[in-house]
């Protein structure tokens, strides 16, 4: 129980809604706030990659998430549209399997794409923790450009306005903003400076 009502809670447990015959939870998950995410009160942002024609070298879906000076990302899976061969497969295992069976390695890639990670702001956007160990300590920018080798990230937008009519330009990749705690200044400043203690 929270004593003080004016601070948030540090640990607490989420229920799942669906229960049993004698309306237990079938399961729930502990929460704990870390060191960095400012009790939710600092920055927040959202954002998602824009819908691209699906490409060979692009990714379809990516989003960044960031609170306080913590960051999470994940970038969609690259499917090529091979994977009406597998029509049998009755998941995404053995429809990998199919395909590598079959010595057809661009599909088989193709569902093991997924590529999502963690890192702080303050670190100069650096990932410390990532689906793939060889992404630890790249900018987050690296992971997300899927269609550019261009690390300029640029806010377009009026500031007179909320957040949503906004845009973010990772190099060639454009991006919506779901949510921002900051102005569009602030939030072209945090990605230029790369550096949080600036704001």
């Amino acid at each position: 129980r929270n004593t003080n009502e004016r601070t948030p809670f540090n640990t607490w447990k989420e229920w799942s809604y669906a229960t049993d015959e004698n309306g237990q939870s079938y399961y729930w998950e502990k929460w704990e706030r870390i060191t960095g995410d400012e009790l939710g009160q600092g920055l927040r942002l959202a954002m998602r990659k824009k819908k691209q024609v699906p490409s060979r070298e692009g990714c379809d879906d990516a989003i960044l998430v960031a609170v306080g000076d913590h960051f999470n990302y994940i970038v969609g899976r690259q499917f090529l549209d091979l994977h009406t061969r597998y029509g049998d497969a009755s998941n995404t295992v053995e429809l990998v399997d199919l395909a590598i069976q079959n010595g057809d390695r661009d599909t088989a890639i193709s569902y093991l794409s997924l590529a999502g990670g963690h890192g702080t702001i303050s670190s100069g956007w650096k990932i410390d923790c990532a689906l793939q160990p060889w992404q630890h300590g790249k900018s987050v920018f690296d992971c997300l450009q899927c269609n550019t080798c261009n690390e300029e990230v640029k806010v377009i937008g009026s500031s007179n306005v909320g957040c949503i009519p906004w845009e973010v330009l990772i190099g060639n990749d454009s991006w919506d903003v779901y949510e921002c705690s900051l102005s569009r200044e602030k939030l072209q400043q945090l990605f230029l400076s790369r550096k949080m203690s600036k704001l």
